[in-house]
Protein backbone atom coordinates (compact mmCIF):
# COMPACT_ATOMS: atom_id res chain seq x y z
CA UNK A 1 0.00 0.00 0.00
CA UNK A 2 1.20 3.46 -0.65
CA UNK A 3 2.38 5.44 2.33
CA UNK A 4 0.03 8.27 1.76
CA UNK A 5 -3.26 6.08 2.06
CA UNK A 6 -2.04 4.04 5.21
CA UNK A 7 -3.53 6.98 7.38
CA UNK A 8 -6.38 7.31 5.56
CA UNK A 9 -7.46 3.21 5.21
CA UNK A 10 -6.55 3.39 8.99
CA UNK A 11 -9.20 6.36 10.00
CA UNK A 12 -11.72 4.46 7.83
CA UNK A 13 -11.31 1.15 9.70
CA UNK A 14 -11.20 2.96 13.19
CA UNK A 15 -14.53 5.32 12.49
CA UNK A 16 -16.00 1.57 10.62
CA UNK A 17 -15.62 -0.11 13.70
CA UNK A 18 -16.38 3.14 16.43
CA UNK A 19 -19.74 2.80 14.39
CA UNK A 20 -20.01 -0.68 15.10
CA UNK A 21 -21.61 -1.99 18.68
CA UNK A 22 -23.56 -4.74 20.37
CA UNK A 23 -27.31 -3.30 19.42
CA UNK A 24 -28.28 -5.20 16.72
CA UNK A 25 -31.01 -3.14 15.20
CA UNK A 26 -28.32 -0.33 14.76
CA UNK A 27 -27.74 -1.94 11.10
CA UNK A 28 -30.25 -2.95 8.83
CA UNK A 29 -29.52 -6.34 7.78
CA UNK A 30 -29.28 -7.29 3.95
CA UNK A 31 -32.73 -7.77 3.88
CA UNK A 32 -34.10 -4.23 5.43
CA UNK A 33 -31.88 -2.25 4.12
CA UNK A 34 -33.27 0.42 2.03
CA UNK A 35 -32.81 0.72 -2.45
CA UNK A 36 -32.09 3.39 -4.18
CA UNK A 37 -32.28 4.82 -7.43
CA UNK A 38 -29.45 6.52 -7.73
CA UNK A 39 -26.40 5.85 -10.06
CA UNK A 40 -22.74 6.41 -9.96
CA UNK A 41 -20.08 7.01 -12.98
CA UNK A 42 -16.46 7.95 -13.23
CA UNK A 43 -15.82 10.58 -15.14
CA UNK A 44 -12.30 10.66 -14.65
CA UNK A 45 -9.94 9.00 -14.91
CA UNK A 46 -10.82 7.17 -18.07
CA UNK A 47 -10.42 3.49 -19.35
CA UNK A 48 -6.76 3.08 -19.85
CA UNK A 49 -5.79 6.54 -19.05
CA UNK A 50 -2.21 7.48 -18.66
CA UNK A 51 -1.59 10.04 -15.77
CA UNK A 52 0.90 11.78 -13.59
CA UNK A 53 1.32 10.37 -9.72
CA UNK A 54 -1.81 12.76 -8.78
CA UNK A 55 -5.21 12.01 -9.73
CA UNK A 56 -8.36 13.51 -9.52
CA UNK A 57 -11.08 11.14 -9.29
CA UNK A 58 -13.87 13.08 -10.85
CA UNK A 59 -17.41 10.96 -10.23
CA UNK A 60 -21.15 11.68 -11.36
CA UNK A 61 -24.02 11.09 -8.96
CA UNK A 62 -27.25 10.14 -10.18
CA UNK A 63 -30.44 10.61 -8.55
CA UNK A 64 -29.33 11.06 -4.81
CA UNK A 65 -27.11 13.85 -3.09
CA UNK A 66 -24.06 13.44 -0.53
CA UNK A 67 -24.32 14.46 2.72
CA UNK A 68 -22.22 13.86 5.77
CA UNK A 69 -23.29 10.98 8.26
CA UNK A 70 -26.32 11.87 10.28
CA UNK A 71 -28.59 9.25 12.80
CA UNK A 72 -31.52 8.31 12.21
CA UNK A 73 -33.51 6.36 9.19
CA UNK A 74 -31.69 5.74 5.77
CA UNK A 75 -32.66 7.97 2.86
CA UNK A 76 -32.17 6.30 -0.29
CA UNK A 77 -31.25 9.33 -2.13
CA UNK A 78 -29.25 10.46 1.38
CA UNK A 79 -25.29 9.03 1.39
CA UNK A 80 -22.21 9.61 0.60
CA UNK A 81 -19.00 8.30 -1.68
CA UNK A 82 -16.57 5.30 -0.55
CA UNK A 83 -13.48 5.92 -3.14
CA UNK A 84 -11.58 2.68 -3.27
CA UNK A 85 -7.78 2.41 -4.69
CA UNK A 86 -6.85 -1.41 -5.77
CA UNK A 87 -8.66 -2.71 -3.63
CA UNK A 88 -8.18 -0.63 -0.39
CA UNK A 89 -11.23 1.92 0.89
CA UNK A 90 -8.60 5.17 0.64
CA UNK A 91 -11.21 8.15 1.08
CA UNK A 92 -14.64 8.93 2.28
CA UNK A 93 -16.26 11.72 -0.15
CA UNK A 94 -18.86 13.69 0.57
CA UNK A 95 -18.35 15.69 -3.00
CA UNK A 96 -17.81 14.72 -6.87
CA UNK A 97 -14.12 14.88 -6.68
CA UNK A 98 -11.53 13.48 -4.76
CA UNK A 99 -7.66 13.47 -5.50
CA UNK A 100 -5.42 10.76 -5.13
CA UNK A 101 -1.84 11.74 -4.41
CA UNK A 102 1.39 10.37 -4.89
CA UNK A 103 0.27 7.38 -6.79
CA UNK A 104 3.18 4.82 -7.64
CA UNK A 105 3.87 4.03 -11.13
CA UNK A 106 2.01 1.44 -13.33
CA UNK A 107 -1.78 0.02 -13.19
CA UNK A 108 -4.47 0.96 -10.55
CA UNK A 109 -7.48 0.54 -10.32
CA UNK A 110 -9.97 3.16 -8.61
CA UNK A 111 -13.63 2.12 -7.34
CA UNK A 112 -16.37 4.23 -6.01
CA UNK A 113 -19.20 3.29 -4.41
CA UNK A 114 -22.48 5.25 -3.25
CA UNK A 115 -23.90 4.37 0.35
CA UNK A 116 -26.08 5.33 2.58
CA UNK A 117 -24.78 7.62 5.64
CA UNK A 118 -24.22 5.05 7.97
CA UNK A 119 -21.45 3.59 6.00
CA UNK A 120 -23.34 0.79 4.44
CA UNK A 121 -24.00 -0.57 1.05
CA UNK A 122 -27.71 0.06 -0.18
CA UNK A 123 -29.44 -3.51 -1.00
CA UNK A 124 -29.35 -2.79 -4.36
CA UNK A 125 -25.03 -2.33 -4.09
CA UNK A 126 -23.95 1.48 -6.53
CA UNK A 127 -20.56 1.31 -7.57
CA UNK A 128 -17.97 2.01 -10.92
CA UNK A 129 -14.50 1.24 -11.64
CA UNK A 130 -12.39 1.63 -13.58
CA UNK A 131 -8.38 0.15 -14.73
CA UNK A 132 -6.02 3.52 -15.21
CA UNK A 133 -1.95 3.46 -15.84
CA UNK A 134 0.67 5.93 -13.70
CA UNK A 135 3.32 7.14 -15.45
Amino acid sequence: MRRSAIPVALLVVFFGLTGCGSDKKATPSAQERPTTNARIQIVSPTPNQETGPDVTVQVKLIGAKEVPQVSGPLNPEEGHIHVSLDGVVVAMAYSESQTLKALTPGKHSVQVDFVAVDHVPFRNRVTAAVLFIVK
